[in-house]
């Protein structure tokens, strides 16, 4: 059973999970590369940029200038990825943020600059 943000498994919370806040992502609509929102409003290709939002009502806010650039034509498919920071980095909680952060899983020379290796927990998995 997959678990989703806010629905731990028995015996774990979102502090032991490392929870940090989330950042807003999506894809833009001009390529279809994926995008997070920075903290001056704007959309960057790049994991390290984006600002995090320590809670989910403070996300909201960063939803809200999503739908905005959505409406706007500019992203789509736009929702909130749960992370941590490790070192420093900040790290999606989930394998598939993780791939969609870092790029092409093929060669370590296709990553994203900015992107950062993290830690997969056994049950992490992305259907193909």
């Amino acid at each position: 059973m997959r678990r989703e943000p806010g629905n731990s498994a028995p015996g774990w919370d979102d502090r032991e999970r490392g929870l940090l806040g989330q950042v807003i992502t999506a894809n833009r609509l001009t390529d279809g590369a994926v995008v997070f929102l920075d903290d001056e409003g704007q959309w960057s290709e790049r994991l390290d940029r984006s600002q995090v939002f320590p809670d989910k009502v403070a996300a909201a806010t960063g939803l809200d200038i999503g739908k905005a650039a959505e409406a706007g034509n500019l992203i789509v498919d736009l929702y909130a990825v749960d992370v941590t920071v490790q070192a420093g980095a900040i790290v999606p909680l989930k394998l598939r943020e993780v791939i969609r952060a870092r790029g092409p899983t093929i060669f370590a020379a296709f990553t994203k600059p900015g992107s950062t290796p993290a830690p997969v927990q056994e049950d992490d998995h992305v259907s193909v």
